[in-house]
């Protein structure tokens, strides 16, 4: 599949070390951004660690950042799991790995050059995302101020720090290229695209708007390409934190049915609408949630609990948030009539 994208070229005055910029794509809300980078950088670069992993695989150098005073810290899963050594290079694809072990040492690095152990607080490998803990005496962490992933305009100023080939507290400045996309083997796939700079070992990192606010964790880029980086929303985080730090782990809702975006294809072979959204079963697996309410192959699914479904990653998503033994509505169209079955949504069991 070939992907288009477009540059849109604004006014922009370079000021000392400010960037100025006029925004004309609405005549109403036309105002000029200051975008401080160089404080920016100086306020963020005390929240933001590097993080060195050792596994039996070898060593993975990324970056994180401090959520709590008390010593938590966000990364990357990738970073301290066992996997191939890669100096965190965020290259992550459908080939994701399974049976995956914990790094046997993680080690920290603040700012100021102090190190520390960490323990492995808590992890989810479906959204690539970690905490560790580590003890600093003295005087209390500062911590990072986090954003909404969900208010990024695209087109809005980013600028990404980290740890990229070893060259601690790097500062990149670039655009939010997009949001949501998807198609990178992950369930949960949500990715905030940027042409911010982000090298082998900024995972982890965090992406931060105009404001100094972090809404990404930088993870991914992609080989051979140029201004094609990835992060994960941060609302993301915050959504799971909680599991994280009380559980270690996040425990998801579960239909156990496999489903995927419909197309102008599908629509004709199915006699659909031009407009119809929703996801197609391609199969419900035998003794779950999904076969017990009745789901089968080609079946579209059109909402749960009357929120109309866009996507595969939305309705993975709204499934995942729903706590096991919640009954649920999901409204079908099968040969050309609609009908609601009922289900209970179980747990997701890690295989």
């Amino acid at each position: 599949m070939t992907r288009r994208f477009y540059a849109v070229m604004i006014p922009v005055m370079l000021i000392g070390s400010v960037v100025c910029v006029r925004s004309e794509a609405r005549p109403s809300q036309g105002k000029t951004v200051l975008l401080d980078v160089p404080s920016i950088a100086e306020r963020v670069n005390e929240v933001v660690v590097n993080v060195r992993a050792l596994s039996e695989a070898g060593e993975n150098l990324g970056s994180g950042f401090i959520i709590d005073k008390r010593g938590l810290i966000a990364t990357n899963f990738h970073l301290i799991s066992n996997a191939e050594p890669h100096r965190g290079s965020s290259q992550r694809g459908p080939e994701a790995k399974t049976g995956v072990k914990l790094a046997g040492s993680v080690t920290v690095t603040l700012h100021d050059g102090r190190q520390f152990p960490a323990s492995i607080k808590g992890y989810d490998e479906a959204t690539d995302i970690a905490l560790l803990e580590i003890a600093p005496a003295g005087a209390s962490l500062p911590v990072a101020d986090l954003g909404d992933s969900d208010s990024l305009r695209v087109g809005e100023w980013v600028i990404a720090i980290g740890n990229p080939l070893g060259l601690d507290h790097t500062v990149t400045l670039g655009i939010l290229s997009a949001k949501g996309r998807t198609g990178f083997g992950g369930q949960f796939d949500d990715f905030l695209q940027t042409d911010a700079a982000i090298n082998p070992g900024n995972s982890g990192g965090p992406l931060l708007n105009a404001q100094g606010k972090i809404v990404g964790i930088n993870t991914l880029v992609l080989e051979r390409t140029q201004g094609l980086s990835f992060a994960i929303p941060i609302n993301t985080l915050r959504s799971i934190m909680p599991q994280l730090i009380e559980r270690g782990r996040v425990a998801r809702g579960f239909l156990g049915v496999e489903t995927r975006d419909i197309d102008a294809d599908i629509r004709g072979s199915l006699k659909l609408a031009p407009d119809t959204k929703g996801v197609l079963v391609i199969r419900a697996e035998r003794a779950t949630p999904a076969a017990r309410a009745g789901l089968r192959k080609d079946d579209l699914i059109t909402s749960v609990d009357g929120q109309p479904i866009n996507s595969y990653v939305q309705f993975n998503r709204i499934v995942a948030a729903k706590p096991p033994g919640t009954k649920v509505a999901i409204r079908i169209l099968r040969d050309g009539r609609e009908y609601t079955l009922n289900a209970e949504i179980g747990e997701e069991t890690k295989k």
